[in-house]
């Protein structure tokens, strides 16, 4: 698992890269993933959207081209530097997201709250926290959007990993039917839905 050195490292080759890895895990259907995201932002809502785990700005460079007004945190100062070159008038703060919500944007409230590829770090129950906590920065009928390396059941989590290679044993992967059922337990409606073999998107309201 990578720490922030890692990321600024990766920083300047990251879009790049993934291109590159976009067949088998771990980033199969990540452009496609990363579409889905979008298609769940209605502008006639209202889009102000703050981006968890922002990197670069890929998932979110294309809606702040519509209009949208962004919001980005990252714990990566390399990746933010390339984020705010493409979104010049995105507000950005650097912060680890494992330790909540920074000062800057706490008491804010949101259309939307994505994360792509960024939730894989929390273990299941500080995920679940986690989105709670989210909540709390949504406005009335906003939306928080998951997209990450994700199974439907444990059992594909279990075939993906048998077959892949170089397996992250640091991360922890959503299993949907697993992590679907602790958010039902603690009030929440969630949608899950299988992107690829091995991503897929959490949508919870």
């Amino acid at each position: 698992m990578l720490n922030s050195i890692g990321f600024d490292k990766w920083a300047g080759e990251y879009d790049e890269s993934i291109s590159r890895l976009c067949e088998g895990y771990p980033f199969e259907g990540y452009y496609e993933v990363l579409s889905f995201v979008n298609r769940c932002v209605n502008f006639s809502d209202g889009a102000s959207i703050l981006d968890i785990g922002v990197g670069t700005g890929l998932l979110t460079k294309e809606l702040y081209n519509k209009g949208a007004e962004i919001y980005g945190i990252d714990f990566s100062p390399k990746m933010l530097e390339l984020a705010k070159r493409n979104m010049p008038k995105g507000q950005f703060v650097c912060h680890d997201f494992s330790k909540g919500i920074p000062n800057e944007f706490e008491q804010m409230k949101f259309n939307y709250i994505i994360s792509s590829y960024a939730i894989h770090h929390l273990e299941d129950d500080k995920k679940v926290d986690f989105f709670k906590l989210l909540k709390g920065n949504l406005k009335e009928d906003g939306k928080v959007v998951i997209a990450d390396i994700a199974f439907r059941t444990r059992d594909e989590l279990r075939h993906c990993r048998e077959k892949a290679q170089g397996w992250d044993v640091d991360e922890i992967y959503i299993v949907a039917d697993e992590i679907t059922e602790k958010l039902r337990i603690r009030g929440f409606s969630p949608i899950y839905t299988q992107i690829s073999s091995c991503a897929g998107v959490l949508e919870i309201v």
